[in-house]
């Protein structure tokens, strides 16, 4: 069952621009947090913490790939909540030029050529 808490987790993860920049680019592909600071222009650290806001609210997961841990889109969302929010977001990206950009730089950045 899903609590309260659990929608508040969700709706504070997708309330900040760069989250949602992250969300868009993780539904391209996924990511390690070395290509996501190259494709942000932000720290590590800020990289990282945005990352554990969206893990903790259920809608990323992510995979040891050798020394590098890749950040994926958790389908279905840990919640309902969380997947009908992630599903309307990523549905609703069409015509967004800013996030049409960042989504095609995403495509082709590789952690290999930083």
């Amino acid at each position: 069952m899903e609590s309260l808490e659990d929608h508040v987790k969700v709706g504070k993860a997708v309330s900040d621009p760069t989250r949602l920049k992250i969300l868009a680019a993780l539904g391209v592909k996924d990511l390690c947090v070395c290509e996501l600071v190259h494709l942000m222009d932000l720290g590590q650290p800020a990289v990282s913490r945005h990352l554990g806001i969206l893990k903790e609210a259920g809608l990323l997961t992510d995979v040891r790939d050798g020394t590098f841990v890749n950040y994926r889109l958790r389908r279905p969302a840990k919640t309902a909540y969380g997947e009908t929010v992630l599903a309307a977001f990523l549905s609703s990206q069409n015509g967004e030029e800013d996030l049409e950009d960042f989504r095609s730089r995403a495509a082709v950045v590789d952690r290999n050529s930083i």
